[in-house]
């Protein structure tokens, strides 16, 4: 009997902005950038908790990445923002 190994699970995340010049700026619950787009942002990531922006410096939403996902910018700018994580330095 073999066993396989299992690699990460990956989510299919779509986020489409109110304009086809909007910046989206997405983040990790770490604080970190992760990836940029203008108009829709198109990508797959780890489940976990990320935050976007649309336009830097803007206000921050919040995003529970379970499974497979898309949103609209009107959808996201309803909902209470969050503040960003300031990432931490190692020690190394």
């Amino acid at each position: 009997m073999s066993t396989a190994k299992v690699g990460p699970v990956y989510c299919d995340l779509v986020i489409v902005a109110n304009g086809a010049t909007t910046e989206i700026w997405l983040g990790d619950g770490g604080g970190h950038f992760v990836q940029k787009a203008i108009g829709t942002l198109e990508t797959s990531l780890l489940p976990g908790d990320y935050t976007v922006e649309f336009g830097l410096g803007t206000a921050r939403y919040p995003i529970h990445l379970t499974r497979a996902s898309r949103y609209m910018q009107a959808e996201l700018t309803a909902e209470p923002t969050c503040s960003r994580a300031i990432p931490k330095q190692s020690s190394e």
